[in-house]
């Protein structure tokens, strides 16, 4: 399962909004189950025992109650989830964006600017169906099951053990799918922070491509990157559909198994018409949970391997970047008393408009071996604006 402690750590802040989705979806569950009693009891009446529709009219009005009610209870849940996947995702962006501050450009220049930016966008914005869905899927996947479990084993056993033995094979099945996918999906997101860099830096050196004519080539090149990003996405999406089709198989045979063994004991009079029908009503909706985790789960994958580059910016410490502050800091202190300067520097000067002059100023940045500034010299006059 995609189930990241760090991003489970994000919801903290909003664990009573999260607490209220998988609520309001479980009593959506409930409601459901009190909707099948409800029509298998009037079914049962009407066909049956001949009831008249005043007989029947508390049972509809019971329906129709439950009908409204669930469907509130399902539009309170996504209210309530898109509330936390809205909530992290803007605490995430607000960290990203001090975090990133913090380190300053001497972590950035190390950095793609593009994939920087893909991280901040596209990354943030990939995360809303990890909280908004998939989130509190996985815990109505095992919720709602057993809550129609406990209604379906009083009333019919046989049906309640089928439903125990064919349950675990979406997830078993669903698990095996999702390990290749969640491969694709980290590449898939790689090869779009590789374009999105790309792309940036063609658009920063344009104006260079052109005057040198070397823009068709990385015209060329973009387009290849495209064209690999294209296979990748149609990779992932393969499987997706592949995974939400053995589901479909798993669940539909399942289903077929149950109104099997119920109609054949209903036949030979073992079972009662509204007891049976309410199990066969039930059936359906309680693969549908599951079905719907297995088709999460790839929206899932998509916000872990976002949330991956994310969580690895953030745990980069800015302490190790402002003691390469220092160290930049105290070399400059020392090319300044290299050259004499600071023993010249008298306080009558201080009086007349201060010269700023860089006389053959060599610099290099920590880490790496070509100089920034390599003999550079040249003066700045008082009261004069220089280019």
């Amino acid at each position: 399962m995609n189930l990241d402690k760090r991003l489970t750590r994000q919801t903290r802040p909003v664990r009573l909004s999260l607490a209220l989705t998988i609520s309001l979806g479980w009593l959506a569950g409930i409601l459901l189950v009190l909707q099948a009693y409800m029509l298998s009891q009037i079914i049962s009446r009407v066909f049956l025992d001949s009831q008249a529709l005043n007989d029947i009219s508390t049972l509809l009005i019971v329906l129709l109650v439950a009908a409204l009610l669930r469907a509130g209870a399902l539009w309170g849940s996504e209210i309530a989830a898109g509330t936390v996947a809205g909530q992290v995702k803007t605490t995430l962006r607000e960290q990203l964006f001090d975090h990133l501050t913090a380190l300053g450009p001497a972590y950035t220049r190390g950095e793609q600017s593009g994939e920087l930016v893909s991280t901040a966008t596209r990354g943030i914005e990939e995360l809303d169906a990890y909280f908004s869905q998939y989130l509190p899927q996985l815990a109505l996947a095992a919720l709602i099951p057993l809550t129609i479990l406990g209604f379906i084993i009083p009333l019919d056993l046989l049906s309640g053990i089928v439903l125990l033995i064919t349950a675990p094979l979406i997830p078993f099945f669903m698990i095996l799918i999702g390990s290749l996918a969640s491969s694709l999906t980290r590449k898939q997101f790689t090869t779009l922070s590789r374009m999105s860099a790309h792309f940036l830096d063609v658009l920063q050196g344009l104006t260079t491509l052109k005057i040198f004519g070397r823009n068709r080539e990385q015209a060329q090149i973009i387009a290849r990157i495209s064209d690999r990003f294209r296979d990748t996405t149609m990779g992932v999406l393969r499987v997706a559909f592949l995974s939400a089709l053995v589901l479909e198989m798993l669940a539909t045979i399942s289903t077929a198994i149950i109104a099997v063994e119920i109609g054949l004991r209903l036949l030979y009079g073992r079972v009662s018409f509204e007891e049976a029908f309410f199990v066969l009503i039930l059936a359906p909706e309680f693969y549908l949970p599951l079905r719907l985790l297995g088709t999460r789960f790839h929206a899932g994958a998509s916000g872990v391997t976002a949330a991956q580059r994310i969580l690895e910016v953030l745990e980069i410490p800015p302490r190790s970047i402002r003691i390469n502050h220092k160290e930049e800091s105290s070399l400059l202190h020392s090319v300044a008393r290299s050259h004499g300067e600071a023993n010249r520097i008298k306080r009558a000067e201080l009086a007349q408009p201060p010269h700023i002059r860089f006389d053959g100023v060599y610099y290099t940045y920590p880490g790496t071996d070509r100089p920034t500034l390599d003999g550079v010299s040249f003066e700045l006059p008082p009261r004069q604006k220089t280019a």
